[in-house]
């Protein structure tokens, strides 16, 4: 990827932002202006050396850089990682002389948003709106630095993109008119799976302590308590597993009904093209957002039903790990938040964990599991709201990095 490259999908991913606040798209708005800000600020940064976006420990982006990328013992360029739109945008700051338009305070809503966090904007109203406007800020502030000229940039939106009110007025693109717009159906979908996981947990909840009833007065108490847990963690599983299947097959369904996926199949050695970037962007947000309507139909369950005595056990099941998987195929299994609802997914691909060093100089270690790198992710899948991401396109747009940093509270100025 090139200055060039990066800054036509930027100015692509910006223009497809303001698509879809102009057709009232909100959520999609707020992560293709995530994804276009990540790119813009690689192509200033690439403008100055393309070495500035590898990452710090790969070496496979440096050698194909630097025209070494056909040696046999250099990994494809799709295997190479380049840094997150965090270093991204404080490497872009140096390099912006003090012309950067907001900090990296402000601006981690926008990179939350890129990290598929799309339950974030798609709840606050208001959120949605701060975050596009600072995402199209630091893009133009970028441009201008870049020298692009706006017209080649910003394209139909050169003289409104400032204004969101001006773009929401403008009449909604072209489209097929008798066909609603995913996003919107990926909401009805996510609101109906609420109402079943819902109906689904309380039902099972309510036949595990029935069950445990049956013959409690022959058992000790301590033996009863212990039958108690452990019919109602089965059928809390049993419930969110099915509910989690449920939720990946209708969002299965809904994108291949609107031509998302499969996505093609690309090259080793060929990066992602923006069309298909593009639909694994969309294809993630259909699915978190179809898949956080399991985790809210668990927390009306325990509001609407608080007879129901859920919490010990999802605290239970949390601290165990027991939803999670260990071992697959006799290989470890590495675990990431899910962008979906915040539990620990397993991660699955060529998985080789790499150990950090904080013994040698550290009291205390932050890395999970004394783990610095877990390998190439190449799929994931959250065993508690079922969100499954199975191709690497989709695992970049979701933000979910192999990598385990420590955090440094001084970077965040």
């Amino acid at each position: 990827m090139n200055e060039q490259k990066f800054t036509d999908m930027a100015g692509q991913f910006m223009r497809m932002a303001l698509d879809s606040w102009r057709a009232r798209n909100r959520t999609f708005a707020v992560l293709h202006a995530g994804m276009g800000c990540e790119h813009v600020l690689k192509a200033l940064l690439t403008h100055y050396d393309p070495l500035l976006i590898s990452d710090k420990a790969d070496r496979a982006h440096r050698f194909h850089v630097l025209g070494f990328g056909d040696q046999p013992s250099v990994k494809p360029l799709t295997e190479a990682r380049t840094i997150g739109i965090a270093d991204a945008f404080k490497d872009a700051t140096v390099f912006m002389r003090g012309a950067m338009p907001v900090t990296l305070q402000q601006f981690t809503p926008v990179m939350e948003s890129r990290n598929g966090i799309a339950h974030f904007a798609y709840h606050d109203k208001q959120a949605e709106e701060t975050i596009v406007s600072t995402a199209l800020r630091v893009a133009d502030a970028v441009r201008a630095e870049l020298d692009v000229e706006a017209g080649d940039f910003w394209g139909d939106y050169k003289a409104v993109f400032t204004d969101l009110s001006q773009v929401a007025a403008m009449p909604a693109p072209a489209g097929p008119a008798d066909r609603e717009n995913i996003e919107d159906a990926a909401e009805k979908l996510a609101l109906d799976e609420r109402a079943r996981t819902h109906a689904m947990v309380s039902a099972a909840v309510t036949t595990a302590v029935e069950a445990a009833s049956w013959k409690s007065a022959t058992r000790p108490d301590a033996h009863q308590e212990d039958v108690a847990r452990t019919a109602l963690n089965a059928a809390l599983i049993t419930a969110l597993r099915t509910a989690g299947a449920q939720a990946r097959q209708i969002a299965t369904q809904l994108l291949g009904e609107y031509e998302v996926v499969p996505l093609p199949v690309r090259p080793d050695d060929c990066p992602t093209d923006p069309d298909t970037a593009q639909r694994a962007h969309t294809a993630v947000t259909v699915k978190v957002i179809i898949a956080s309507g399991v985790m809210a139909g668990l927390v009306d369950t325990q509001y609407l039903d608080p007879d129901l005595a859920i919490i010990p056990s999802l605290n239970e099941l949390d601290a165990t790990g027991w939803l999670r998987s260990s071992q697959t195929r006799g290989e470890h299994v590495w675990w990431r938040d899910c962008p979906a609802c915040g539990y620990a997914g397993n991660v699955y691909g060529d998985l080789d964990a790499t150990p950090c060093l904080c013994e040698e100089w550290e009291e205390e270690c932050e890395h999970p599991g004394n783990v610095v790198d877990v390998g190439i992710v190449e799929s994931f899948s959250c065993p508690f709201c079922g969100l499954a991401l199975s191709s690497p396109e989709e695992i970049a747009t979701s933000g979910i990095e192999s990598r385990t940093e420590a955090p440094n509270p001084a970077e965040f100025w």
